[in-house]
């Protein structure tokens, strides 16, 4: 049985741009701790191979810590690691994967097209290939296939499964199954999709190793994967491992009848405790719900309040919970104008139709209407004005003004 360790999309170096720069430079040392501690793993449980689907490096500058990291760590491996390099850290004689002089256990792809890597020892051959730019719009896998069925066939590459015009070495499920690995390591698509089983192949992204931004969710980490085979037929057995330091997490937090930062505190808390989020977490939060009108939402003031949590980000997305009485003997401008639309509803308009209006809670969410407005006399009108209103439902926490498109025609 052959036991193997897929990761990718690991990009050491990252800026984390999105933090201040004391954490910024605390999530770099920590992608790297996460790293060392992955490959301390596989020599822990007697790993075989480790296959590298792209993006181990965030960009071309890479620090010398993490050079030096990278080739002591490797070293310490009696295993091979097998690197195809991706469109973030693609290989150039002049970049890191062409100038770094490796250990003898690591393999880099270095051109475009398929090529392998044969590992006898264990009857198993390792196919790939590197991105040389930053983009790749064609296929490398159009029209191959595996050379030799009877032996243990991998494929290592960064590619994207989900768009036929991707520009990142575009590649299908079919295409994939069609070349005939017993299963492929993919890279490129942070969060992993579902692993795919088509034909003898079992294709599989690995995800990233730590998330670097808000839409990277959940915990992070590599695959373990144990293939073991007889004649033509592999059976392959996959699971996910958790390695990353800290998780993102995206929630809303509906915070319906507050009238206090204490009372939406309390909403936040009870979110934060239901999602068991703590020191390894970087959340954002979306407030919901209709509050007190009066009540103004200072998130950074309540985004001080959770020092439990690596990082929080809040969104106020709340609306104030006006009703049509309250909105009637409004003296602001919201009142003027929601007393206008109230009189705009009555009005007749030419075709004598009127406004199908629907008020709920504070705000109206009317059909779409138009009205047209001519002159007196329309056939001694020299020039006349064409309103279109546009009326949409609301985003959270907007007013549901109109658009008004005025155009001047002449007759």
């Amino acid at each position: 049985m052959l036991k193997i360790l897929h990761t990718g999309d690991i990009h050491l170096d990252s800026p984390f741009a999105r933090l201040d720069a004391k954490k910024a430079q605390q999530r770099r040392e920590e992608a790297r701790a996460s790293f060392c501690a992955m490959l301390a793993y596989a020599r822990k449980t007697g790993v075989d191979l480790i296959l590298m689907a792209g993006d181990v490096f965030d960009g071309e500058y890479v620090s010398r810590e993490t050079a030096e990291m990278l080739v002591r760590e490797f070293a310490r491996l009696s295993c091979p690691v097998v690197i195809s390099p991706g469109n973030h850290d693609y290989y150039s004689p002049s970049g890191i994967w062409g100038k770094l002089r490796f250990p003898e256990n690591v393999f880099i792809f270095r051109t475009p097209e398929v090529t392998k890597f044969t590992f006898d020892s264990l009857h198993t051959d390792v196919y790939g290939y590197a991105f040389t730019e930053a983009e790749m719009l064609q296929s490398p896998l159009s029209g191959q296939q595996v050379e030799d069925p009877h032996r243990i066939n991998l494929l290592c590459a960064h590619g994207d499964t989900t768009s036929p015009l991707s520009r990142y070495a575009p590649l299908s499920y079919g295409e994939i199954a069609a070349f005939g690995a017993d299963y492929a390591a993919l890279g490129h698509i942070h969060n992993a999709p579902s692993v795919d089983r088509r034909e003898k192949t079992v294709s599989v992204y690995c995800g990233c190793l730590e998330g670097r931004a808000p839409d990277e969710t959940g915990p992070k980490g590599a695959v373990i994967a144990e293939i073991a085979k007889e004649g033509t037929t592999a059976a392959v057995r996959a699971g996910r491992i958790r390695f990353s330091k800290r998780r993102y997490e995206n929630v809303q937090a509906d915070c319906t009848g507050s009238d206090s930062l204490a009372a939406l505190e309390s909403r936040i808390r009870q979110t934060v405790a239901d999602g068991g989020y703590g020191e390894d977490t970087l959340l954002r939060l979306t407030l919901t719900g209709e509050v007190d009108p009066l009540l103004a939402v200072d998130t950074e003031a309540l985004q001080q309040r959770f020092p439990e949590l690596f990082s929080l980000e809040i969104t106020d997305a709340t609306t104030p919970a006006l009703s049509a009485a309250e909105l009637m003997h409004d003296r602001t401008v919201r009142g003027e104008f929601y007393r206008a639309l109230c009189r705009l509803s009555k009005a007749v308009i030419p075709t004598k139709e009127k406004l199908p209006w629907r008020h709920c809670a504070w705000d109206l969410q009317p059909c779409p209407a138009t009205v047209t407005e001519w002159g007196k006399e329309q056939e001694n009108v020299h020039k006349k004005t064409v309103y279109t209103v546009l009326w949409h439902s609301p985003e959270p926490g907007n007013f549901p003004f109109p658009r008004a498109e005025h155009h001047r025609r002449r007759k």
